[in-house]
């Protein structure tokens, strides 16, 4: 994958994770009221050693392209502010996924993230549907993917409830790529 891949949109862009967002990385997963809706493979608190990890496993992954996560970049600062995940590139059906500091939620920063990567998906995959779980409590984040085109489709299939935390995987959404936006 091209380590120098931007994404740019009006509040934020998106680029590859880099070491210098370890710190940012660390102190947002650190707050709870983010880390609560994430897998239960993300530990709590989270540590720099934890952060460390994370960052060894972005850069295999991203070398190997199948599993790729942008850092999520506030324009006007240029500061660290979250990560957007896809899961499986080399798939059909690939999961999304992604997590903003607490500081620039309501800012239209995680709407602008899914405007921007979901036509970067369609150009660089063969990827015809996408899909995301999130909590029944999580209305943001619920807002975020119907704003995007998801659809609501209940609980997780069996197939796709591999997160590991109920509480945090209790609804499932899709988008058919397929279909023109």
């Amino acid at each position: 994958m091209d380590e120098n891949i931007k994404i740019d949109g009006d509040g934020i862009y998106l680029r590859p994770i880099k070491r210098q967002d370890l710190d940012d990385h660390v102190a947002i997963l650190n707050d709870w009221e983010v880390s609560k809706w994430l897998s239960n493979t993300t530990p709590f608190p989270y540590s720099k050693d934890d952060g460390e990890k994370f960052f060894d496993l972005n850069n295999k992954d991203y070398r190997g392209g199948n599993t790729v996560r942008f850092a999520i970049i506030e324009g006007e600062t240029d500061r660290f502010i979250g990560v957007v995940k896809i899961f499986s590139l080399q798939s059909s059906d690939c999961e999304i996924g992604y997590w903003i500091g607490q500081d620039y939620w309501g800012k239209g920063y995680g709407s602008e993230c899914l405007e921007k990567i979901i036509p970067w998906i369609k150009l660089s995959s063969n990827v015809k549907t996408l899909f995301a779980i999130t909590a029944k409590e999580n209305m943001g984040s619920q807002r975020i993917l119907k704003k995007a085109g998801f659809e609501h489709k209940g609980p997780p299939p069996n197939e796709f409830a591999k997160c590991g935390n109920g509480v945090a995987c209790s609804e499932f959404y899709e988008l058919d790529l397929t279909e023109p936006q």
